[in-house]
């Protein structure tokens, strides 16, 4: 997930001095640079912004000075800061220079005005001497929702500092494209981390500076201060940095040599690396962000055994798309979708056709679990701030790129994402970009391909009607209807004929509300099924789906009711961090009847003994679930009650389209509290049972909708 703006040593080593260190006063300005590169920059006035930046831990502040060289393209410049923050003076060669600050009309910030008239010349230079404060890391923790944290504030405390460049730290445009420099002074212990090239560390009396600079225009500076322990390798004249809180050899080792195999993947699939460095750095917030050259990981996730080979090939993808190729979201944030498109499904692709397969698969069911019907379109989502939105922007958006690829084959969709980056780097892009991009690629008109799938809302529903099956006198003739509900979309589907032969595949390409095909058949066929592999983005039916947690938490009217008994204490604490989490209702059992399901998905915390609500349910319970004299039975196989938490899932009984889940276990309340936490990360399953030495998670089974089988002769 890419941070939103509001906007040379082989082998491995530890750094600390063995960089070049240097030595400079503390509040010198870094010495400018110029534009290395000679390309067409977004409208913009500022060219760069040469930093000197003090922490102040103990008061959660900064103090800066920032070298402003702009072209004089108006009569006055307009920058933004944040509300909390001071502007001393603002100078230009040591003479003062007249200034206003405002409140901001339509964000969260202040508003400096800087005239320009007095200034000879095509270029000002402007010294802008500021502090800010930020919150406190308690403070921003009552801000984090579980899991993977979205923050787009500024966090300093005493285990470091989180600085992006939507918490407006720094005097900026609202829009441009500037280069960087940075010294950053910190209290002794502390490195930071930032964009670009690593210049050095020095130590001078109580405190450390680091100096970065940029060699490509950036959308923004994001900065970060941790106690770190550095290891580096060069691979290929790229810098590969770890910045971990703690020593460890073995983890560094592994991400970096994970990071030197996605540098040649993603490198001969789009183009070259576009910056000098990779950086895999710890946070002390649960954050999985990628900036421009470096990756944010929590330190949680930071240690998940699958992170190295999963969502670290995801940041790095995003050094592409979004980091160089950056994204302009007027028509909405395509970046999600490329990205996961091209690593964590590239990823999946690799480990053959049937994880592919589940890969499509569980897209399909997170977009209609959690956008549905009443999804926004493509060129509206910005980020994944809801749970709605991120099923628009990376499941429906992933969908959308595997339909481009089926619709112009591997060899031309391999050329778009290369003609994509070749023409793009380093310029805001939009969805219609990358429809350029790709026609040019191609040869071919996609105006209709983007005008569907990226400019409308929603997703196209798909029926059978009206089938026959008739002989031939050289074979079989299959004829049949595709309705689709609503406003038609145009898109080719796969039709698979199951024969004693083997399969046949044919393909319906569908326009219309109700389109008639026919197909010959040597063979009689036994069935046939459209979208067998589920390659087509569409709206799964209520049937398709099979219950599972997300189709529960996904349910924006989700109800979870809790004991009002004695058992209350175990479950309210769970139960309130799973409702805050997705903005859910919370109620207790009495005097709640069954009745109350019938057009509600509901979570039931609590078993038999405990809720009222549960004891209501037990009919429909049998099949799955049995239990008796400290054992639970579920699908057959016994567990003791005392150090098991079992959660599953089932389909409303009243109305197919809602879900019930239960949530029940021994007397452990930390246990229970410990499931719960768990749950988001495995919210895809139908079940899941969680015992002290393991846990086992599966998922029932969908219906067929789009199948049809045939009667024998």
């Amino acid at each position: 997930m890419i941070l939103p703006r509001s906007r040379k040593k082989s082998g491995l080593s530890v750094l600390f001095f063995s960089m070049i260190l240097f030595v400079f006063p503390a509040h010198a300005l870094p010495q400018e640079h110029t534009l290395s590169i000679a390309r067409e920059r977004a409208e913009g006035m500022v060219v760069t912004h040469n930093l000197s930046v003090t922490i102040d831990i103990n008061n959660h502040g900064i103090k800066g000075v920032d070298r402003i060289v702009l072209k004089k393209s108006g009569e006055k410049i307009d920058l933004v800061i944040r509300t909390d923050s001071f502007i001393e003076k603002i100078e230009s060669g040591g003479k003062p220079v007249a200034f206003s600050v405002h409140v901001h009309p339509a964000i969260k910030a202040k508003k400096i005005s800087i005239p320009l008239s007095g200034f000879a010349g095509r270029t000002v230079t402007i010294d802008i001497y500021y502090r800010c404060t930020f919150p406190s890391l308690e403070e921003a923790r009552k801000d984090i929702k579980r899991g993977i944290a979205f923050i787009d504030d500024g966090v300093i405390g005493d285990k470091g500092i989180f600085l992006p460049s939507s918490a407006l730290w720094y005097p900026q445009e609202e829009t441009g494209l500037p280069l960087f420099a940075i010294d950053v002074s910190a209290p002794d212990g502390f490195i930071s981390v930032t964009e670009g090239e690593w210049l050095g560390h020095a130590k001078e009396k109580d405190k450390v500076i680091d100096r970065w600079r940029t060699e490509k225009p950036l959308q923004g500076l994001d900065l970060v201060t941790g106690r770190y322990t550095v290891k580096s390798r060069d691979y290929k004249g790229i810098n590969i940095y770890t910045f971990f809180f703690e020593k460890d050899e073995t983890l560094s080792k592994t991400y970096i040599d994970k990071t030197e195999g996605y540098l040649d993947l993603y490198q001969a699939m789009i183009g070259p690396y576009p910056f000098k460095k990779f950086a895999v750095v710890e946070n002390f917030l649960p954050t999985g962000y990628g900036m421009p050259s470096f990756t944010l990981l929590g330190s949680t996730v930071l240690r998940l055994p699958f992170i190295p080979d999963t969502s670290l090939g995801h940041e790095i993808a995003h050094s592409w798309w979004g980091n160089s190729v950056f994204v302009d979201d007027s028509l909405g944030n395509w970046s999600e979708a490329i990205t996961t498109y091209t690593a964590d499904y590239l990823f999946a692709r690799r480990l053959g056709a049937e994880k592919a397969l589940e890969f499509r698969l569980s897209r399909l069911r997170g977009y209609k679990n959690f956008a549905g019907r009443n999804a926004i379109a493509l060129k509206d989502f910005v980020d994944s701030t809801s749970p709605s939105e991120r099923a628009v922007g990376y499941d429906k958006g992933m969908m959308v790129f595997n339909m481009l690829e089926r619709l112009l084959g591997s060899g031309e969709f391999d050329k778009g994402l290369k003609e994509l980056y070749r023409s793009q780097a380093f310029k805001p892009t939009t969805w219609l970009d990358i429809q350029s991009s790709f026609e040019r690629a191609s040869g071919k008109n996609l105006k209709w391909f983007f005008d569907e799938w990226v400019m409308r809302a929603g997703a196209p529903s798909f029926s059978i009607e009206n089938v026959t099956l008739n002989k031939e006198e050289k074979g079989f003739k299959v004829s049949f209807d595709i309705k689709q509900q609503g406003q038609a979309y145009t898109v080719d589907v796969p039709v698979v004929f199951n024969t004693k032969e083997g399969k046949i595949w044919k393909n319906a390409q569908v326009k219309k509300p109700l389109e008639k095909f026919s197909f010959y058949l040597d063979d009689r066929p036994s069935s046939f099924e459209l979208d067998p592999n589920y390659e087509v983005f569409r709206l799964l039916s209520d049937e398709e789906t099979p219950p599972t947690i997300a189709s529960f938490l996904g349910d924006k009217s989700g109800v979870i009711v809790i004991p009002g008994n004695k058992s209350r204490e175990k479950y309210l604490v769970p139960a309130e961090f799973i409702a805050s989490d997705y903005n859910l209702t919370l109620i207790t059992d009495s005097p709640v009847a069954e009745e109350y399901l019938k057009d509600k998905s509901v979570f039931i915390f609590g078993g038999p003994e405990e809720n009222g609500l549960f004891r209501q349910m037990k009919k429909y319970l049998s099949k799955y679930l049995r239990i008796s004299d400290g054992s639970v039975e579920f699908l057959d196989k016994p567990y003791r009650l005392v150090d098991t938490v079992l959660v599953f899932s089932l389909k409303n009984p009243f109305d197919p389209s809602r879900t019930i889940c239960f949530l029940f276990g021994g007397p452990d309340r930390e246990k229970t509290l410990k499931a719960a936490k768990k749950i988001r990360y495995f919210s895809e399953y139908s079940y899941l049972v969680f015992t002290d030495e393991s846990l086992e998670k599966g998922r029932f089974h969908g219906k067929k909708v789009l199948r049809y089988e045939f009667g024998k002769d």
